[in-house]
């Protein structure tokens, strides 16, 4: 049967644009049009590895080298490891989705367009069952946080602190204190070279006090913080991020407030009572 490139290329983009999404949403915040110009390139791809001099994009390597380069688009990495693993996943994710539809057409010979759409919603729905089993292995008071601030963003573990008692003094939220190195992205240009005691438009001054001394911290409204308890990310609490220069001690490098803690879901709750 003849297909036009352009059917062809539609296809393939729908298909990567599910996949894409699906794992997106598992690793982070789902950024449209990353996920989007991601599955533009898939379909791209694969459109090209059907031209006979370029039959080799279809190799397993070079499916590989997609997959990173793909995730690199849809969700920027923090690091080699972040991108290897996205990549892997989401290698992972379109072979599942693509052997689920695989597996409709020949159950259901002759149905044609109904049997491919059905196969695609089936693995979407198993894609996302399967992703929402993922990181289980973070305990109670440890989180993932992910937040997002003049057109920045920035993934980081944080601990949950009781002792954080930490408030913004205009709107009493609380403070989550992050060191500076890892919320580079999300700092103002220039932020840096402030004079002693400076802080940027839109940020605010919070005092803090500790056994190894005192001081005065930068802080700032991000425009989403979102927290994941190990079962998919979920929106945070109001609060403000303060900026900690430097190290923070004990090799933590942020410490969430405790209403952070109290907000996960009923579930896992539970679980920090049994294993309590």
């Amino acid at each position: 049967m003849a297909v036009s490139v352009e059917a062809y290329w539609l296809v393939n983009f729908a298909m990567d644009l599910l996949a894409t999404a699906i794992i997106a949403r598992s690793l982070g915040r789902v950024r449209w049009k990353r996920v989007a110009l991601a599955a533009a390139v898939g379909a791209s791809w694969a459109a090209l590895a059907q031209l006979g001099a370029l039959r080799f994009l279809g190799s397993l390597p070079a499916l590989a080298a997609l997959s990173l380069l793909m995730a690199a688009i849809a969700i920027p990495p923090d690091s080699l490891r972040t991108a290897l693993v996205s990549g892997a996943a989401l290698l992972g994710g379109g072979v599942f989705l693509g052997g689920v539809q695989l597996a409709a057409l020949r159950l259901f010979r002759g149905a044609g367009a109904a049997a491919f759409f059905a196969g695609a919603l089936l693995g979407a729905g198993a894609l996302l069952a399967a992703t929402a089993l993922r990181k289980k292995r973070l305990v109670t008071w440890e989180v993932q946080v992910f937040l997002s601030a003049g057109g920045g963003e920035a993934r980081f573990r944080a601990l949950v602190d009781t002792g954080n008692r930490l408030r913004e003094p205009f709107s009493g939220l609380p403070v989550l204190i992050c060191e500076r190195g890892v919320l580079a992205d999300v700092l103002p240009a220039g932020y840096d070279a402030l004079p002693p005691g400076g802080a940027p438009p839109g940020f605010r001054q919070v005092g803090y006090g500790a056994l190894g001394g005192g001081g005065r911290m930068n802080c700032f409204r991000p425009e989403l913080c979102l927290v994941d308890y190990g079962n998919g990310y979920l929106k945070s609490p109001d609060l403000w991020v303060a900026v900690y220069p430097g190290k923070m001690p004990g090799g933590v490098r942020a410490l969430a407030p405790p209403v952070v803690g109290a907000a996960q879901p009923p579930s896992r709750r539970a679980a920090a009572r049994t294993t309590g």
